[in-house]
């Protein structure tokens, strides 16, 4: 019977603490919201009024008028006259020598004989090259004068010099004579006025690529000239030649 009285305090015990935690929560929770709820202020209880400042009007209109311009003073500067320039005469006096007075003497021009007149030469105002990327029309190498635009055929140009260098260049030589790593070749050459390739110009780590280099531009095939406003003239390329010799 004991047994049973202690279960049943203790069980009493636990109610009433839960009971107690639940209304402590509750109060807690009521308080945080009357003093954190934020008041709602009607705007129609409010009574807002501007005060303007008194103005005193006397009744009289001004209408507006816009300022005139001001007028800038102009100096007017007078001739300076140098007084021992001038001899005052007596206005009686006659002039016995009017050649020794006015001292002015007439021009005395010969006329031209316009079949003297020479007539200059014109002056060629081209320059005595065109680089092939300024030229009107570039050069057209064989098998590209069916292309229509200029852009077109300078592409083709380049394609088909770059399909030579790669055939026929012996880039064997760089191994061959102690080169190593990236080679690059500088070359420059002229399409002159007549389509023939002229002033080839090299440079290169060794004067055997040097040499290969000028040997493979030679081969390039007559062409038709570049063009500037309509007449053929001599067109500037330059050829990097770039290869790697393996190890």
């Amino acid at each position: 019977m004991s047994n049973k009285h202690n279960a049943n305090v203790q069980k009493s015990t636990l109610v009433n603490f839960q009971i107690g935690l639940i209304a402590s929560l509750l109060f807690t929770y009521v308080m945080f919201e009357v003093y954190t709820a934020t008041p709602i202020i009607n705007d129609s209880d409010i009574d807002l009024t501007i005060e303007e400042p008194d103005v005193d009007w006397d009744g009289v209109y001004k209408i507006y008028e816009e300022p005139k311009p001001k007028e800038v003073a102009r100096k007017s500067t007078k001739p300076v006259v140098i007084p021992e320039q001038f001899k005052v005469i007596d206005n009686d006096t006659k002039i016995t020598d009017p050649d020794k007075v006015f001292k002015n003497k007439p021009i005395e021009s010969t006329p031209i004989d316009p079949s003297s007149i020479i007539d200059a030469d014109p002056v060629d105002e081209d320059p005595p090259f065109f680089d092939f990327v300024k030229v009107e029309s570039v050069p057209v190498f064989p098998g590209c004068e069916t292309l229509g635009t200029n852009k077109e055929k300078a592409a083709c140009f380049s394609e088909k010099i770059r399909k030579i260098v790669s055939r026929k260049f012996n880039t064997g030589l760089g191994e061959k004579y102690g080169l190593t790593g990236v080679q690059r070749i500088y070359t420059q050459f002229d399409v002159d006025a007549d389509g023939m390739i002229k002033n080839i110009q090299v440079r290169a780590a060794h004067p055997k690529l040097k040499k290969e280099a000028q040997r493979v531009i030679n081969l390039f095939p007559q062409m038709t000239p570049g063009k500037q406003r309509g007449r053929a003239v001599t067109v500037k390329y330059q050829l990097p030649i770039v290869f790697k010799i393996q190890n």
